[in-house]
């Protein structure tokens, strides 16, 4: 299968002779060209969970769980996409995509998400999507030998403060002995900025710069080495050259570039108010004193921007860490 097409191209004519035609084929033209000039990237949210999440790109999301979890192909044979994309269903720029959720043949549950912005209190929401995952349709006066093993995939596009692995894998087991507890719980976590250049990259570093990469001749180079990987640049093509498409991409980066301009902005004006308050009242404690209400504040802040955006609650909660009440009040 190597350097052969999985899918073919749809030729289309041109020149219908009328005035009208030909103003149609000259944008169709144009668009083209701005389409070959143009920079993207699978680590946008709505691109990626095209790519990935949806039921006719199955091979694609196959191959890559393929890698991640060091599993045959035969096991990953006949996955169900719980949650595909379908549509245009990133039109409301503040509607966020969390996850893939999916399910494999032996019932084992596995999300996977692109994590653009390293959030605070990460790990915490890591465990709370986790359980949520792990007691979903989980239906009370059932056995608890029916709980499904659960593994949760985050694709990294700030640092992993907690390692230097590029992909890092989470389990419980005995600190001592190192005898694992349960194997229901799994963490991945797949790093983007520890990429590094070299020729004798692995499959799963391949992959990972496939969807790191903004660079278009980087994908095709990556796909003359593996077929599903040319599949996929292709998919990625014919998807960016859809107009309608391509709003909905901008809508996306939109909406992450939202979500870190209000977090950074809330940080610093709550630095700044604590900073002012510890130096205003001269105490030893001051500025300790004072930098720890500025988190609060800038947490406040940060809530009251996005609120003024319409950001729903949820979102507003994830990335803050006030409560329902607390953000009901501002």
């Amino acid at each position: 299968m190597k350097g052969e097409s999985i899918v073919g191209s749809k030729n289309k004519k041109y020149g219908t002779g009328t005035a009208a035609g030909k103003f149609e084929d000259w944008k169709e033209i144009e668009s083209r060209k701005n389409v070959d000039n143009m920079r993207f990237t699978v680590r946008n949210d709505y691109a990626f969970k095209k790519l990935f999440g949806r039921t006719e790109n199955i091979i694609i999301l196959r191959e890559f769980l393929s890698v991640v979890l060091e599993l045959g192909k035969e096991e990953l044979k006949d996955i169900v996409i719980e949650n595909p994309a379908v549509g245009n269903y990133y039109a409301d720029e503040k509607q966020g995509i969390l996850d893939i959720k999916l399910t494999l043949p032996n019932g084992q549950k596995v999300n996977i998400e692109m994590q653009n912005l390293w959030e605070p209190h990460y790990e915490k929401r890591t465990y709370f999507y986790w359980a949520s995952r792990y007691l979903e349709k989980f239906k009370p006066g059932k056995a608890y030998k029916y709980l499904a093993r659960c593994v949760s995939i985050h694709i990294l596009g700030e640092e992993f403060p907690l390692t230097e692995e590029l992909h890092s894998i989470y389990r419980v087991m005995n600190v001592k002995t190192f005898q694992p507890f349960s194997d229901d719980l799994e963490f991945h976590f797949l790093d983007l900025t520890k990429l590094k250049s070299k020729q004798d990259d692995s499959e799963l570093e391949q992959w990972l710069k496939f969807i790191e990469t903004n660079d278009k001749a980087v994908r095709e180079e990556l796909g003359r080495r593996n077929a599903v990987m040319q599949y996929a640049n292709e998919v990625m093509n014919q998807f960016y050259a859809d107009r309608q498409e391509r709003l909905n991409y901008e809508a996306a980066v939109r909406y992450e570039s939202d979500r870190a301009t209000l977090w950074e902005a809330g940080v610093d004006k709550g630095i700044l108010i604590g900073e002012k308050r510890g130096e205003k009242r001269g105490e030893k404690r001051g500025l300790q004193r004072g930098q720890k209400q500025g988190h609060a504040q800038a947490m406040l802040q940060t809530a009251r921007n996005m609120k003024a955006r319409n950001f729903d609650a949820e979102t507003i909660r994830e990335i803050t860490g006030l409560t329902a009440e607390q953000i009901a009040e501002l």
